[in-house]
C-alpha cells in the first residue's frame, strides 16, 4: 500500500484548499495510505510575530494521534474553525472544543497541551519536516521519492495532485 506523507499547517490558506483537493481525490485512490503531518509553516520560536500560532494545534494533532482518535476529523475541523468560523486556532478553548467534536477526551486535550506534553514532539515534527524531508513550503506531499511541492502564492492545483496521487499509486 503506498504511503503519502502530507506536511501542512492549519493556519495555511493553501494547505487548506490542497486538503479540500486530497478529501475530494482520495475515493478514487482507495490504496494509499495517508500519514498526517501536521507542522508550523511560520514557527513561532522563528517568527513570533506570524499569527495564529499552529504550534498549539500541532501539539493537539499530536495528542489525538496518540490517543487513536480520529486524525482527519480532528484536521477537518480546526481546518472549519479557522477558515469557516474565523475561531483562533492558537487558543487551548477552542482547540479542545474541536478536539471534542472529533470524540477526542476533552480533559486530557486540555491537561496535554497546558503541560506541554507534546511540545517537544511539535518541535521534532517540523525539524523532520524541514530538516529530513527537506519541505521548503506547505503543503508538500511526498511518496518515496515522488514529491509534490506548493509553489509560493499558489498551492498545488487539483491536476497536479490527481497527477501525484496516480503516480504514486503505480
Amino acid at each position: 500500500m503506498p504511503k503519502i506523507e502530507v506536511f501542512f499547517d492549519h493556519t495555511c490558506p493553501y494547505c487548506h484548499r490542497g486538503h479540500g483537493y486530497l478529501m475530494e481525490l482520495l475515493p478514487r485512490f482507495p490504496s494509499v495510505e495517508i500519514l498526517w503531518r501536521p507542522v508550523e509553516a511560520h514557527p513561532k520560536i522563528e517568527e513570533p510575530e506570524h499569527k495564529p500560532y499552529e504550534d498549539l494545534a500541532v501539539q493537539g494533532a499530536l495528542f489525538v494521534r496518540d490517543a487513536g482518535g480520529d486524525e482527519l476529523a480532528y484536521h477537518d475541523r480546526v481546518y472549519r474553525a479557522q477558515f469557516e468560523e474565523g475561531l483562533a486556532v492558537d487558543d487551548i478553548n477552542i482547540l479542545a472544543k474541536c478536539a471534542g467534536e472529533t470524540g477526542a477526551d476533552v480533559a486530557g486535550f486540555v491537561a496535554a497541551l497546558l503541560g506541554a506534553k507534546y511540545e517537544k514532539a511539535q518541535r521534532a515534527a517540523n525539524d523532520y519536516a524541514y530538516d529530513q524531508r527537506k519541505v521548503w513550503a506547505v503543503p508538500t506531499f511526498l511518496c518515496g521519492e515522488l514529491r509534490l511541492d506548493s509553489k509560493e502564492g499558489v498551492g498545488v492545483t487539483k491536476e497536479q495532485l490527481e497527477a501525484f496521487l496516480s503516480a504514486c499509486r503505480g
